[in-house]
């Protein structure tokens, strides 16, 4: 089945699915993670237990969106590994609010897989929030939305889900 793409829609979210969005990929981000930011195709194939073909179509959609790139293992070898970039880099907030969410709402209890702890103290890092630019941490009803559509902005005032529950009929 053809996936339809978002690349030329509007919303970022749509466009970071389009990269991000496939199951696998955010596990194969995960692994560059545990690996130091460097991983060869059969590191994560063993790692993950997923097909050649599968695997290596995630890391062209990765490669081409630049979350990662091909690097050479030794200098004037012609075996590569993957490492992520900075762009790459950049999902670490998104994997741990993944992984916090999981660990607060999957069914089983059992053990964790990944702990992000605090280098200076190897305690587990607080759950990620929200902030106003002023370093205010924000609950959702202390937001609210504003949607870009063709050149008009649209203060969405109503949106704190809190609020819509209040005043459901029910």
């Amino acid at each position: 089945m053809v996936k339809k793409s978002f690349s030329g829609d509007i919303c970022s979210l749509a466009q970071a699915l389009d990269v991000i969005g496939e199951w696998w990929s955010m596990l194969i981000v995960r692994d560059f993670f545990l690996g130091a930011g460097v991983r060869r195709f059969e590191q994560l194939r063993d790692s993950l237990g997923i097909s050649r073909n599968i695997l290596t179509e995630r890391l062209r959609t990765l490669t081409d969106a630049g979350v990662i790139e091909r690097v050479p293992v030794k200098e004037g070898g012609r075996r590569q590994a993957y490492q992520l970039t900075e762009k790459g880099i950049d999902l670490l907030p998104t994997l741990i609010a993944m992984m916090q969410w999981g660990d607060r709402w999957r069914s089983d209890s059992g053990q964790k897989f990944v702990s992000v702890l605090a280098r200076e103290d190897h305690q587990p890092i607080a759950p990620l929030q929200a902030h106003s630019q002023a370093g205010k941490p924000l609950s959702i009803d202390d937001m609210c939305m504003t949607v870009h559509i063709k050149g008009e902005d649209r203060l969405i005032e109503e949106w704190p889900i809190s609020a819509l529950q209040k005043a459901k009929v029910g």
